[in-house]
């Protein structure tokens, strides 16, 4: 129905509960109409302006949110040391339909304040991020869409939001606080600005049905870099969140389906999906005349391959359930192009347990492991190079870690989350394509995670 034809609707729905509302009165006899006709009109405004207000402070609904990680590389990385960081969240959500009359549309807004230091980019020096927190210093317009029902199975959203909230995501793995266990390692890596993920939203339209009990479909077209038009570091170029409306790139498709057992703690889902960028990509050991980019005849232009894309599937399931304690796993998986990708296979797999102890029943206990790839082609690159410089290159073959947690519940909204990560072949150097005789050694991260939401 169209805002229009509901005006029209709600007018003569109005009129006749009206004049049913004098007939009622002229029924109830001499008294009651007086009295109706004794009450001042500012008093009847009054009353009728306090139950709008009233209606339209239900339909909106906000939270505070306090997220912050003390993180300290104990031993190996690129260098020994501690960083802290911290992010605020102002959310803010609202029924259109109570606030202005549009039937089955909601909204949301939330802005982020990020600040303080990520150890993976000061000290650690690796790809699957230390703290899924870490990103630049700023003020960021981080979500703002409007999302509306279409009949009782389906919602189309539009606005600025990210696929990372949704795609690819497992529950199970959510625990962590590894970057790499939320939006995967290997799409932040080859995507343009790591894809829309946190910290950049991009604008986007996205449609999730649910055809069937138990099964989802989702597929979503976003602005191909979340970062925008411009050079230089992504999260710099849009500090603010402002510029991906700008739109930079073709455009980024990603979709899945889901299948699941009922219940709000299925017993078990698996997922399979897939991406597609519609943009250009340079491969990553070759020119444009088909010689090794390390040649010395090389014409030093990357051979420009059309589009880019990776498949992905992934299994979570409820292992064992006695009461209160419940024990979840999960495995995900990617694969992408090795010519174009510099991350081209990605696997992780964990375990948790919730109330492990009974005690402690809103605690919950787990453990993550999460390798990826690098890519043949780049290795070969950095290979050449590095003998054509007279010296041997000892690149790895992967980036690992391995995380070990355990979330406190102090109350219904405070979390302490200490965690131990072993970080394997830290590896950033050698994707910025810097030839390294000596990369940095394993590294071992000990950290603290506070979360609180008002």
């Amino acid at each position: 129905m169209s805002p229009r034809m509901r005006i029209v609707h709600h007018r003569r729905r109005s009129a006749v509960i009206g004049a049913a509302f004098c007939c009622v009165s002229a029924l109830a006899g001499p008294g009651a109409q007086a009295q109706q006709a004794a009450m001042p009109q500012n008093v009847q405004h009054q009353e009728e302006n306090g139950e709008m207000l009233k209606r339209r402070q239900a339909a909106i609904t906000g939270a505070l949110t306090y997220n912050s990680d003390a993180n300290a590389d104990l031993a190996g990385g690129a260098d020994r040391g501690a960083a802290y960081l911290q992010r605020i969240g102002l959310i803010g959500d609202a029924d259109l339909d109570r606030l202005i009359g549009w039937h089955g549309a909601s909204a949301h807004v939330s802005v982020h304040f990020i600040s303080g230091t990520g150890l993976s980019g000061s000290r650690v020096g690796n790809v699957l991020t230390v703290s899924g927190l870490e990103a630049e210093p700023a003020a960021r317009l981080f979500n703002l869409w409007v999302e509306q029902k279409l009949g009782a199975r389906a919602t189309l959203r539009v606005g600025q939001f990210t696929a990372g909230q949704e795609f690819a995501i497992s529950p199970t793995a959510g625990l962590f606080v590894n970057s790499t266990f939320g939006w995967p390692a290997s799409f932040a890596t080859d995507l343009p600005s790591g894809g829309p993920a946190y910290p950049l939203a991009a604008p986007g339209l996205r449609l999730a049905a649910m055809p069937g009990d138990g099964l989802t479909v989702r597929l979503a077209v976003f602005a191909g870099d979340p970062a925008g038009p411009g050079s230089g570091d992504p999260q710099r170029r849009d500090l603010h969140g402002f510029n991906g409306f700008r739109f930079a790139k073709r455009p980024f498709v990603i979709g899945e389906v889901s299948r699941s057992a009922s219940g709000d703690d299925p017993a078990w889902a698996l997922t399979l999906g897939g991406w597609m960028h519609t943009d250009s990509f340079d491969d990553l050991g070759l020119d444009d005349h088909g010689g090794s980019l390390a040649a010395p005849a090389s014409t030093g232009i990357p051979l420009e391959h059309r589009g880019d894309l990776a498949v992905y599937a992934m299994a979570d399931a409820r292992l064992w359930k006695s009461g209160a304690r419940a024990l979840h796993g999960f495995m995900r998986a990617s694969a992408s192009p090795a010519d174009r990708n510099p991350i081209d296979l990605y696997l992780d797999a964990g375990l948790s347990l919730a109330a492990p102890f009974r005690t402690r029943p809103g605690d919950t206990i787990g453990v993550g492991i999460a390798v990826a790839r690098i890519s043949p082609r780049l290795r070969s690159l950095l290979s050449e190079r590095s003998a054509a410089d007279g010296g041997p290159l000892d690149a790895p073959g992967f980036e690992g870690v391995v995380e070990a947690t355990w979330q406190l519940k102090f109350g219904a909204h405070f979390y302490l989350q200490p965690n131990v990560q072993f970080v394997l072949h830290p590896a950033a150097a050698l994707l910025d394509g810097i030839a390294a005789s000596r990369p940095p050694p394993n590294a071992v991260v000990l950290g603290l995670r506070t979360s609180l939401r008002l």
